[in-house]
């Protein structure tokens, strides 16, 4: 059996510490970053949605045809209308403004999509963690099918659809 000097004992101690220090300092960053790109989608992106669709409501300019085949479609022409009565749509970090990619550290990203019509907002693509940020933020409690903000398990099994009511 070995016996280690106090000096190495010393050392090896010093250096699980500082590894320790240094994790948790990662850890904390990440957690941190992650929780600010949250907030970015929610407040910078979602909420503007939900205020241009209640803007564009105001207007009185009329909705696109939606036939509940052509989302892509749809919010391009909802886009430009807005645009054309002087409402900007959020700024995404895709070529679409109704399209956001939401890359966590350390975590799969998430393909966001918004279908806005005249009394609701459709998002799809959210995991159930964004999910829950987001009907915390919005109702205070987080619960799939009660409040302003409800979602249902999309069909493959892993992501949340979320409606919000603009009502």
């Amino acid at each position: 059996m070995m016996i280690w000097s106090p000096r190495t004992v010393d050392r090896t101690v010093s250096r699980v510490i500082y590894l320790g220090l240094c994790a948790m300092a990662v850890w904390a960053g990440s957690a941190l970053i992650n929780y600010s790109l949250d907030t970015k989608l929610y407040k910078d992106y979602l909420l503007v949605w939900i205020v241009c669709g209640q803007r564009f409501n105001e207007k009185q300019v009329p909705w696109p045809s939606f036939d509940g085949t052509n989302h892509i479609a749809y919010m391009s022409e909802l886009v430009r209308r807005m645009r054309r009565a002087g409402i900007t749509p959020p700024d995404s970090n895709t070529k679409v403004p109704y399209a956001y990619l939401l890359d966590r550290l350390w975590e799969k990203e998430e393909k966001i999509f918004v279908l806005l019509l005249p009394d609701r907002m459709i998002i799809y693509g959210m995991s159930r963690p964004t999910f829950e940020k987001v009907d915390n933020q919005v109702d205070g409690t987080v619960d799939l099918g009660r409040g302003r903000f409800k979602g249902k398990v999309s069909k493959d099994g892993t992501t949340i659809i979320g409606m919000w009511g603009m009502s």
